[in-house]
């Protein structure tokens, strides 16, 4: 749903001399900074994204990797090698307070001195979370708080910004114009993806609804990219090499049409309504 226009290619068979460090390095390969649209690029790792939207005058950039040696080799490094290393960053939206998203803030808040925006509630559920791991920064002190349905407008460009409770309680996620050639396109960067709390049925419940929100918004607005924060959720290794190698008479890897982004967003409802639908009746069956 989430990749390429094609057939699912079958999994080629592991040679019986790999072993188990192979695996687990394969999810980490580093991608390459890439320029996905003329105004979006790819400056992540392999296995967390960083998104770059040049505005013209200065870059919104979305999440900051695990820590201040990934955003410096990833972020920083990534964006000189584009060919942006003097373009200021004025904005830096953090998708959730997860540190995997916030962790390279301090590096990027010291260099370019840009603005930190995260949902209003997500500031909250941020300073009172206890949660923390060796391998992110610190955590970024409350700076620009928004609601869902704000708009941010960075030198013409605007960012629709949505409140999706489910990843986290304030996960936010991002619609935002792109560009490619004379083609104007719209993508959604979904804020959060994957349902790593236990059985809390309010909170899969509030998945649901985000994404039947989501997807009524889809069809209002007309979007056509699908984007996500975690490269290996979307596909977004393929649809890179598949841009890298792209054809002049081919289409666009990341233009997918509303259609498909809509049951993107289908699948993400039915999922998490199969999650707690199940939670429900395995405690009814228990409590018989």
């Amino acid at each position: 749903m989430f990749k390429l226009d094609e057939k699912r290619r079958e999994r080629p068979k592991r040679a019986e001399s790999e072993g188990k460090s192979d695996r687990k390095g394969k999810g980490r390969r580093q991608i390459p900074p890439q320029q996905v649209f003329d105004n979006l690029y790819y400056v992540g790792a392999g296995n967390v994204a960083s998104w770059a939207i040049d505005t013209g005058e200065s870059i919104v950039l979305v999440d900051a990797l695990n820590n201040d040696d990934q955003a410096q080799q990833y972020i920083i490094d990534g964006l000189s090698a584009l060919g942006l290393g003097n373009k200021p960053i004025s904005h830096l939206i953090i998708s959730h307070g997860h540190g995997d998203h916030y962790g390279g803030f301090e590096l990027i808040k010291s260099t370019y001195d840009p603005r930190i925006v995260m949902s209003s509630v997500e500031w909250d559920y941020l300073e009172n979370d206890k949660f923390a791991s060796y391998r992110w920064g610190k955590k970024p002190s409350r700076d620009v708080a928004v609601d869902d349905g704000e708009k941010l407008n960075v030198n013409g460009a605007e960012l629709s910004l949505y409140v999706t409770p489910g990843h986290t309680p304030g996960t936010l996620t991002v619609i935002f114009p792109v560009v490619d050639g004379n083609e104007k396109h719209r993508a959604v960067l979904w804020g959060g993806t994957g349902l790593n709390y236990g059985p809390d049925v309010s909170r899969i419940q509030s998945y649901t609804d985000s994404a039947i929100t989501m997807k009524r918004i889809i069809k209002e607005q007309n979007v056509d990219v699908f984007l996500s924060n975690h490269p290996g959720r979307a596909g977004t290794r393929e649809k890179l090499e598949a841009l890298s190698n792209r054809q002049s008479n081919e289409k666009h890897a990341f233009v997918q049409g509303q259609d498909v982004v809509v049951e993107a967003f289908e699948l993400l409802e039915n999922c998490t309504r199969a999650q707690w639908m199940r939670i429900e009746e395995n405690r009814s069956y228990q409590a018989k």
